[in-house]
């Protein structure tokens, strides 16, 4: 349902025909609102623009339309087929008078603006015919046709049905087939002199290459647009990263600020605690007068004594000499049994009477 409505919204704009009688509405209608030129009011050319590259093509038309056309002002519509151009042309000041003089008429009050109105001639809203020479009717009169390989070679309208004399005129422009074929269509064609006209125009077909070398520029203009926005969001992507690291190091510097004295605190703590365990490691530490009573103790016999000391770092060397026996064995087990002292072990005496004695004292 809303489909068809939207159809027929958009297919329903007026087209209106204008020949040398005045102005019709046609009952046909339209996506567009048409302004239909008839065909005694146009004339027509058709030119071949092999020899121009095709982004060129529609500059040619209009620099060769002042050499066609007699008008002061011209309005013109061509149709592609290949190369060649089908081109109708008109009088613009005499069509834009007829189109303001309709306005003021009963008819022409509901009338879509001027600018609405898509000004075409009233051939491309005909049937395209086949090959050959063919008798079209029109709104006003009939046009003599001449088409070949799809592309309407020449035309020529008649106000009424022409005659032997004229179509042999007609056959005796150069390229138009044999009077034969053309007097067959004398005798048999254009019967009804009230043509049905299409609600759309004629379309030029276009493939794909052709269009884009006719619009290199618009697409060259295009991909440089598209090139320029995506280098303007890729720089705005950078700008907004650099805006968000340059946020992010505020913050961080911010939150340093704010933990300096915390910062500073924990190190002095740190710093606090490695000198205490130094100092405990040191008050833990036996002295070397508690050792001496600890070896003394544990040496047997009453004449041992200590010829020589030497503690470092745990480690402890003593030089025992006894006057009476000297029982290295004894020392050792000796000592081996005080608790605090391990690693016994008896070393070379540096001079006779004398026994040197080095162990490892425990933490």
């Amino acid at each position: 349902m809303r489909l068809a409505a939207l159809r027929r919204r958009f297919s329903n704009r007026p087209n209106f025909v204008q020949t040398r009688d005045g102005v019709e509405r046609l009952a046909v209608r339209s996506a567009h609102p048409h302004w239909i030129v008839g065909r005694g009011l146009c004339m027509y050319r058709r030119h071949d623009f092999a020899n121009v590259p095709k982004s060129r093509r529609r500059a040619a038309v209009e620099l060769q339309l002042p050499v066609w056309s007699p008008f002061r002002r011209t309005g013109h519509h061509t149709v592609w087929q290949g190369s060649e151009a089908m081109v109708w042309f008109w009088d613009e000041d005499a069509v834009a008078e007829v189109q303001h003089a309709f306005r003021t008429t009963p008819a022409g009050r509901d009338a879509p603006p001027t600018e609405d109105l898509h000004v075409l001639p009233e051939t491309v809203f005909l049937p395209r015919q086949d090959d050959g020479v063919r008798l079209q009717p029109c709104r006003a009169g009939c046009e003599l046709q001449h088409w070949r390989d799809g592309v309407l070679e020449d035309a020529f309208w008649y106000p009424d049905r022409p005659d032997a004399d004229q179509l042999d005129s007609f056959l005796a422009r150069p390229g138009v087939p044999d009077a034969v074929a053309a007097r067959l269509v004398q005798n048999g064609a254009a019967q009804a002199l009230r043509p049905e006209h299409a609600a759309e125009p004629w379309a030029s077909p276009v493939a794909p290459a052709d269009w884009l070398q006719s619009n290199e520029r618009a697409t060259a203009a295009a991909a440089i647009l598209l090139l320029a926005v995506v280098a303007v969001w890729q720089e705005a992507r950078y700008w907004k990263i650099d805006g968000l690291a340059a946020t992010a190091q505020a913050e961080f510097d911010t939150q340093q600020e704010a933990l300096a004295p915390v910062l500073a605190t924990r190190d002095e703590i740190l710093s606090l605690s490695r000198r205490s365990d130094a100092m405990t490691t040191v008050l833990n530490a036996p002295s070397q007068a508690h050792l001496m009573g600890l070896v003394d103790q544990a040496i047997p016999g009453e004449s041992a004594r200590f010829a020589e000391w030497t503690y470092q770092q745990g480690e402890l060397e003593i030089l025992v000499t006894d006057d009476d026996a000297l029982d290295p064995v004894a020392y050792v087990r000796a000592l081996e049994a005080v608790p605090r002292f391990e690693a016994v072990r008896v070393g070379r005496a540096s001079r006779p009477g004398s026994v040197e004695i080095a162990l490892r004292v425990r933490p």
